[in-house]
């Protein structure tokens, strides 16, 4: 393994060992238990003309920040 793979495998284990000091199993369950139900995907899908999904990436883990500064409006109208 590559010593920047071997950096980020690091990183991310203490992440997540954060994450579950901050907010345990029990509680993160508590809270999607309490969010309301979404619409299926399936049911995205199926209906007629153009569906979209889309991420706006802010950062990459090899790359660093993407495109300091900018918006989601920034990145649409682009």
């Amino acid at each position: 393994m590559s010593i920047r793979l071997e950096e980020l495998v690091a990183a991310t284990r203490d992440a997540v060992e954060w994450r579950k000091r901050e907010c345990p199993r029990e509680e993160l369950e508590r809270q999607a238990a309490a969010r309301p139900e979404g619409r299926p995907f399936s049911e995205a899908l199926a209906r007629p003309g153009t569906s979209l999904l889309a991420e706006h990436k802010r950062r990459s883990p090899s790359a660093g920040t993407i495109r300091e500064g900018a918006g989601i409006e920034d990145i649409v109208l682009a």
